[in-house]
């Protein structure tokens, strides 16, 4: 089969997000044998059997041009494209995330003006934001407008899916199919990187993805250090330092080929997102590697597809709670083992590349038998 990737293809060594995705579908696509081209621009595409768009940009140019040329579409949304804000989540307190669904134009002008978040941001930044509520709700309609003439739409999670069908996309056009994770995340990476009462943050050191949350979590059990892997502000990084201390080090930014070092050399790996994640690939990597995962109840992401006790362990929105969850990880051998089996297993049968490849060669076939 002849597919056109609509994506950049970026950098196959970039940490986590949709490049990272992208990267492991096609190179699977490809060893599977289908033909694959990635472009940048929909005006590149010739006449492909599928084309199959994986980035925001140029959605809705994209979705013209497959009409005007007759050519099948295939949309993967991997990102909270439904909000005008893009997160679904609202910082009305300093250290929690509100949920937000209100994307009506009005809810959107609300957002940008009333946000705390936005309120901090620099002047420019913060008169911009509030002079482009209206713009950028007119591009969301016309993404909304291009899902629906798409062929087949893939959600990454359950959460993106409902999102996607209270901003109007047709539920019979959407499909949930996870982000694969490549085969090379269960090998297991020796030497250790560092000791094994070590607790692991990977991903982007924010706010949003609730980094100050797991430093005072952690800052409540005693003999744990805290890794964080990934670009940190200033801000941020005296956060981690007021409630940690010497128990914290952060790492700048890594590969995605090196994480799976990280993830195998620590004990737990935890996911505090404070917003509605679409699907947050490190959970799912640590997963792969048999690692378990904390995270919170009803946050998308990890929630919508790991069960507590099962194969992780979630919490009430609540850092208390949140904490002792993570020290019940270090107190009970037995739990440990079976949450670490379970969600290896888990992991293979739901996000090995393979698997998810699959999946989506049976999306095209259904698309091209129409």
């Amino acid at each position: 089969m002849k597919i056109y990737i609509i994506s950049g293809k970026g950098n196959p060594k970039s940490i986590g997000g949709g490049s990272v995705s992208t990267n492991t579908l096609a190179d699977t696509l490809e060893r599977r044998g289908h033909d694959i081209t990635f472009t940048e621009s929909p005006r590149e595409v010739n006449s492909p059997d599928v084309v199959l768009h994986t980035n925001i940009k140029y959605l809705v140019r994209t979705q013209r041009i497959c009409e005007k040329k007759n050519l099948p579409l295939v949309v993967t949304v991997n990102s909270f494209i439904s909000c005008c804000n893009g997160s679904h989540v609202i910082n009305k307190d300093p250290r929690y995330g509100v949920s937000c669904k209100r994307c009506s134009l009005w809810g959107t002008i609300n957002c940008f003006v009333r946000d705390r978040m936005n309120v901090q941001r620099p002047l420019k930044t913060r008169i911009f934001n509030c002079i482009t509520p209206l713009p950028r709700y007119m591009l969301r309609y016309m993404r909304m407008n291009a899902l629906n003439k798409a062929d087949k739409v893939v959600c990454i999670s359950p959460t993106l899916k409902k999102m996607l069908e209270i901003a109007g996309v047709n539920k019979e056009k959407m499909i949930v199919i996870p982000q694969p994770v490549d085969n090379s995340f269960l090998e297991n990476m020796k030497p250790r990187l560092f000791d094994e009462r070590v607790a692991l943050f990977a991903g982007g050191v924010s706010w949003i993805k609730g980094a100050h949350l797991a430093a005072e979590a952690v800052s409540k059990i005693d003999n744990i250090h805290l890794i964080f892997v990934g670009g940190v502000r200033e801000k941020m990084g005296q956060q981690i330092k007021y409630f940690l201390g010497d128990k914290g080090v952060v790492y700048s930014a890594v590969p995605n080929e090196q994480m799976k070092n990280y993830y195998h050399s620590a004990h737990v790996v935890l996911f505090p997102s404070i917003w509605f994640e679409a699907f947050g690939r490190g959970w799912a990597e640590a997963c792969m590697c048999g690692k378990p995962v904390v995270a919170f109840n009803d946050r998308g992401g990890a929630s919508d597809y790991l069960k507590h006790e099962e194969t992780a362990l979630l919490s009430d929105y609540d850092v208390d709670a949140y904490a002792e969850q993570i020290q019940r990880l270090f107190d009970d051998d037995a739990l440990y083992r079976r949450i670490s089996r379970n969600a290896q297993e888990y992991a293979k049968k739901n996000f090995l590349a393979d698997v998810v490849a699959k999946k989506y060669e049976k999306v095209f076939e259904e698309v091209l038998e129409k």
